[in-house]
């Protein structure tokens, strides 16, 4: 994988001082949130399972940086248990608080709805379940109390494009649904009170990307077309978006994180969701 680009944020640091997580920051569009964010002079945490992948990612962001503070702390956002360890520690790092968080990680495995009776789609389906949907709640859950503490506090979920449906990806595309469910409720429920004040809350929904650590896989594409009752060439994301994007192409992962940026950075946005798809979601 390539590393992560510069934004047209870059150098502004339009961050300075901000303590910032991004769960799944180890690799994909989580690595380019992270860098982003390093080159912004935020502090940055990443939240990852991987950990290999995400002391590789904070050696990448402190090459770039040098003076870049990068944290990496193991979780598993599906085991609700082990979680909450992982924000003690969270918050042990960071005082207490904390001002963006992005709850960025995901998985994509294609689960086609007829099979999902058979033991191994109800598997993938599960833990997909467990992942997207329980994962995003949980995290939710034991990030307020840091966020409400924070400064011009924002949680930020990268969703996707799917969440209307994806041919092949019901149960994926089911808890990017979800997201949209849980964005609303959770604007309307961390509104500014006597004693608390908001936290903003986003979603932003990316379609066609380029290649992630995900996509890249041959065995992806090959389950993903036999979901589909189709060929792998007939389906690929470059393939498709220069069909069905105006703009021709796939978006490229710095161009995902600038919209994080600007969530973040524009303090009365908030329970929205932005389509970041080259206008081939546009509504007319």
């Amino acid at each position: 994988m390539k590393k992560p680009e510069s934004s047209k944020f870059s150098g502004k640091a339009l961050l300075k001082g901000k303590k910032c997580v991004v769960t799944g920051g180890a690799l994909g569009i989580g690595r380019q949130i992270c860098y982003t964010f390093a080159e912004n002079e935020a502090e940055v945490l990443i939240l990852d399972f991987n950990v290999a992948a995400a002391e590789e990612t904070k050696s990448l962001i402190q090459e770039a940086f040098k003076d870049s503070k990068v944290h990496v702390v193991q979780g598993d956002v599906s085991d609700r248990i082990k979680l909450k360890e992982s924000f003690a520690e969270i918050a042990s790092i960071f005082n207490g608080s904390i001002d963006v968080f992005v709850n960025n990680v995901g998985i994509i495995q294609p689960c086609r709805i007829e099979d999902i009776v058979s033991e191994k789609e109800s598997n993938t389906f599960d833990k997909i379940i467990d992942v997207n949907f329980k994962g995003t709640y949980y995290c939710a859950a034991y990030a307020y109390p840091l966020l409400v503490k924070g400064i011009d506090p924002v949680l930020i979920m990268i969703g996707s494009c799917a969440s209307v449906g994806s041919e092949g990806q019901g149960g994926y595309a089911g808890t990017k649904a979800a997201q949209r469910g849980l964005l609303g409720t959770l604007a309307k429920e961390w509104k500014a009170t006597e004693d608390y004040q908001a936290v903003r809350v986003g979603l932003i929904e990316p379609d066609y990307l380029e290649k992630t650590a995900i996509t890249a896989e041959k065995q992806y594409w090959i389950d993903l077309a036999n979901a589909r009752r189709t060929t792998v060439d007939k389906i690929s994301d470059e393939a498709v978006a220069r069909t069905k994007v105006p703009l021709k192409r796939e978006a490229r992962l710095n161009e995902i994180s600038e919209v994080v940026m600007l969530y973040t950075l524009s303090t009365y946005l908030n329970g929205e969701a932005i389509s970041v798809s080259g206008g081939k979601t546009m509504r007319l």
